[in-house]
């Protein structure tokens, strides 16, 4: 009895499982394909029946871009206090920009562009003292542009909106890009009716004030009287005699004490050292100084060389087209001070330009340095610079090159970040990175033991827009004790010691630095983190490990929206080139491999995106709903 007691107990429930699972076949045979309406509101039931929970609080990053979202933004968002990045671009959402959004305080980077967002642009991003990157454009946001003095703000852009007015003080730096197709006034855009246009290269940012002599009455300029004029004229004309005076007492007696007309000459080069006065900016590692005159050719002529005096060495096949007293009488400025000496750009009187190095520390013996100067000669790579000749005695030793018109990436990286500058995208730098790379490659592929030896981006010359030529190569063998290891530069490996003795994959970690300098825009030597001085190789993995990925990459590459992806395997190539133990870094015919299929990748996907601009698919539409589906199951 208790076994059919329980037998008819257990019954009804498996009756209403058989007719439940029938009633459910028949409903989706009838009803078709199923409904994805009512799912999207079972699943927004069930987010708000299971609360706050599972809500994503320790998000940081978050991309929603390219997709069908439609509806107003959710409200939802200012609970995510620990995020970084935000990117919404092209959807469909309406509505104006929730107050929540902006009390976000760690937002670095907001992209709310291609939407259809209405309403103002509220002055509360002005608090937003983190923001770097506010993209807008193509919305349907009225009113005029609030004033918002963000030092941190590097990319800005509210084009194609309905907005008027003119262009608040605090984003007039930004380009005339950033503010079209509005009727729109004011700084790049031209002044509005009734302002006063400076005058061509005088505009100053907010609240600055000239530092020339003439001017109105802004900023309480004042001009400098007649006499001050006079007495600069005056203490010019001194200081210009006294230095002709030096040099001439200086070649009479490199003249007394035997030298010939080069060496003097090369003496006088020498003391135009004391002439730099630029910034790190340029090509060799410092800033380009003012011009210095020709060398004096009557000083030279007064110190006749003696037959079988020590003449220019050419190297390779090339013209030859000028000799040492051509160099030596030519117009010098000093372009730059590196670690194994000064460089000087040269014009000569028959028109050339060449890029000449004066060594310092290499007390080598003539026939060694010339058997090393001739394996840095014999290296032949478009992408290194071609060492066309040399001149060696017992105290001076020059080096004669192409010159490179187009400067150093350390200038186009860390020079002037003005209005008039061209800014370095992913197109120009991952051309870059790539040119440099196979440089390198090459180098190594001469022998075992071959190495560049002083990899940083002062050595990387630009020869076009994503081109790059590799310099110094070899020099590090030519030098002295004298030139110690020093971590100050930071591209130097852990393990170097010796100058001299500079391994490939020492070349490799330098490489790895260089590839951060590139994607970050900081100076190895820069890169500060709660204040405290650390390389930059550290900041980097600091930041990569707490997850703040949009903050390390340049402001300027920020503005290349499409390529996120390809940015991150650069700066993942670049943590394993400066990996601590040399075993574990790649080969530079690796690293080469990777950086082609890194920028193969980010063309073939710009191209792809640009074919299917415009024209939304079925496709997204399912992923989208299927994104919805997910992030509502969290509780988003």
């Amino acid at each position: 009895m208790a076994s059919r007691r329980c037998t008819m107990e257990s019954t009804p429930p498996l009756l209403l499982l058989l007719f439940l699972s029938i009633f459910l076949l028949l409903s989706s045979l009838v009803g078709g394909a199923p409904d994805l309406d009512s799912d999207r509101a079972a699943l927004l039931a069930f987010a708000a029946a299971v609360g706050p929970a599972l809500r994503l609080t320790a998000l940081r990053v978050l991309s929603l871009r390219f997709n069908a979202l439609s509806g107003p933004l959710p409200s939802d968002l200012a609970a995510l206090l620990e995020l970084r990045n935000l990117n919404l671009q092209r959807n469909f959402f309406s509505g104006e920009i929730p107050a929540g959004l902006l009390s976000l305080p760690n937002l670095v980077r907001l992209n709310l562009a291609d939407n259809g967002l209405s309403g103002g642009i509220s002055p509360e991003f002005g608090k937003m003292t983190h923001l770097k990157t506010l993209y807008l454009e193509r919305n349907r946001l009225t009113g005029q542009i609030p004033d918002l003095n963000l030092a941190s703000l590097g990319a800005f852009n509210v084009s194609y909106n309905l907005l008027n007015g003119s262009v608040p003080e605090g984003l007039r730096r930004m380009p005339a890009s950033s503010f079209l197709g509005m009727p729109l006034c004011g700084g790049p855009l031209g002044p509005c009716p009734g302002e006063i246009s400076p005058a061509p290269g005088q505009a100053l940012a907010p609240g600055a004030h000239s530092s020339s002599g003439g001017g109105g009455g802004g900023g309480g300029g004042k001009k400098l009287s007649g006499g001050a004029i006079a007495g600069i004229a005056i203490g010019s004309v001194a200081a210009t005699l006294l230095l002709l005076g030096l040099l001439l007492l200086l070649c009479r007696r490199c003249g007394g004490k035997g030298y010939n007309a080069k060496d003097a000459a090369v003496a006088e080069m020498a003391l135009k050292d004391k002439e730099v006065v630029g910034a790190p900016n340029g090509y060799g590692g410092y800033g380009a100084a003012r011009a210095a005159p020709a060398l004096a050719p009557a000083a030279a002529a007064a110190a006749a060389p003696p037959s079988g005096g020590k003449k220019l060495v050419f190297l390779g096949p090339g013209p030859r087209v000028y000799d040492l007293e051509d160099l030596l009488r030519a117009s010098a400025e000093v372009l730059g001070k590196g670690t194994f000496g000064t460089t000087y750009k040269a014009v000569l009187e028959m028109g050339p330009v060449v890029a000449v190095k004066r060594l310092k520390d290499s007390n080598l013996p003539e026939r060694e340095f010339r058997d090393k100067i001739g394996a840095v000669a014999s290296l032949d790579h478009p992408n290194l610079v071609p060492l066309q000749a040399y001149y060696f005695s017992k105290d001076e030793k020059l080096l004669v090159y192409e010159y490179v018109s187009m400067g150093s990436l350390s200038s186009s990286l860390h020079g002037n970040r003005g209005s008039g500058r061209t800014p370095l995208d992913w197109v120009a730098r991952s051309g870059i990175a790539l040119a440099a790379a196979k440089a390198i490659q090459y180098i190594h592929s001469t022998s075992p033991k071959a190495s560049h030896g002083n990899i940083k981006s002062s050595n990387v010359l630009l020869s076009g827009p994503s081109e790059a030529r590799v310099s110094d190569h070899g020099l590090a063998h030519l030098v002295g004790l004298a030139a110690a290891p020093t971590r100050a530069s930071g591209y130097r490996a852990p393990e170097v010691t010796d100058l001299r003795k500079i391994s490939q994959k020492a070349d490799v970690y330098s490489f790895g630095v260089l590839l951060m300098e590139l994607l970050t825009g900081k100076a190895p030597a820069h890169a500060v983190l709660n204040d405290e001085g650390v390389d930059l190789p550290r900041w980097v993995q600091s930041v990569v490990r707490e997850e703040w990925t949009a903050e390390v990459f340049d402001v300027e590459l920020l503005r290349d929206q499409h390529v996120e992806q390809e940015m991150m395997e650069l700066l993942q190539l670049a943590l394993d080139c400066a990996e601590q133990y040399p075993d574990k870094r790649p080969t530079m015919s690796e690293v080469v491999v990777r950086i082609e299929e890194i920028r193969a990748s980010s063309l073939g996907s710009g191209e792809r995106r640009r074919q299917q601009n415009g024209h939304e698919t079925i496709e997204s539409a399912d992923r989208s709903s299927s994104m919805i589906s997910e992030l509502q199951a969290v509780g988003f």
